[in-house]
């Protein structure tokens, strides 16, 4: 188990004028080599929950534990559980700095208190995760693509090889070509390391083709859960709380009855009623 949160609420600014409560009574279990996504309009709770799970926010009333080690314990090794989870912000390429791409993936390994030998060698495995090539690796961050930016980013996260990835809107701003070169990598990194991975998302097509579990997020509530079939089969329920389903789903819904939730799966089941016929 990873993650372990019950019946956690959290208010900003508890107490005083501009007071607002973001989550309110979630409960959640996320276990090692879990893919999962958590999806929700903007205000839902989502991107404060996330920040629960390494430690960043802690919740007003309720218990997370993470990796084993109860957050709101005075003696909790919070620095523990920032290595064992790394978490990705939203638009983390403006956080690169360095003169380099290697610098800025070997800059937390470095502070982690690593050799030189073990930093560059994380440097490259994690790069190599990614599929950052030795040339971009010697390139100006500011010298590459959006979408090597933000894999960047993540290799930088991955260095501290963490047991568990969190992503806030990982595709956020990227063309259609950076979007699925960043959840093609982020699916090879799952299946190639097992790593636990959750995904925040606005992007219903990206979530339906990437992650195995959902999490639907309405006014800092988990309102819904299931497989991304599951979820996106009721999407009377995901319009009234603001969000779309995949528009293959209503299209193959409509015409064929039955529940798809990505393209990919249509086209199979579209040409396995073309061979029947």
């Amino acid at each position: 188990m990873i993650i372990k949160a019950e019946n956690i609420s959290y208010t900003y600014s508890e107490g005083g004028p501009f007071e607002k409560e973001a989550l309110y009574n979630v409960s959640i279990t996320i276990n090692q080599g879990d893919f999962v996504g958590i999806i929700g309009h903007t205000g839902s709770g989502k991107s404060t929950l996330v920040q629960h799970f390494n430690g960043l926010l802690k919740p007003t009333s309720g218990k997370i534990t993470v990796c084993g080690i109860d957050t709101l314990d005075k003696k909790a090794n919070l620095k523990k559980v920032r290595t064992k989870v790394g978490l990705v912000f939203q638009y983390p390429e403006h956080q690169l700095f360095e003169e380099t791409v290697r610098q800025d993936i070997a800059f937390a390994p470095k502070n982690m208190g690593l050799s030189e030998r073990e930093t560059q060698e994380r440097v490259m495995w994690a790069a190599s995760l990614v599929g950052l090539t030795d040339e971009i690796l010697e390139k100006s961050p500011f010298e590459i693509s959006g979408g090597q930016k933000r894999r960047a980013a993540i290799a930088g996260v991955l260095a501290m090889q963490p047991d568990f990835l969190v992503l806030d809107e990982p595709t956020a701003g990227l063309d259609p070509s950076g979007r699925e070169e960043i959840l093609f990598q982020i699916k090879k990194l799952h299946k190639e390391t097992g790593i636990t991975v959750a995904i925040v998302s606005h992007g219903m097509e990206d979530i339906a083709k990437t992650v195995e579990y959902l999490y639907v997020m309405n006014k800092g509530e988990i309102a819904m859960q299931g497989t991304p079939l599951e979820v996106y089969a009721q999407y009377e329920l995901l319009e009234k709380m603001g969000l779309d389903a995949p528009q293959i789903t209503k299209l193959m819904k409509h015409v064929y009855g039955v529940n798809i939730c990505t393209v990919e799966d249509a086209k199979e089941y579209i040409l396995g009623v073309a061979h029947r016929a």
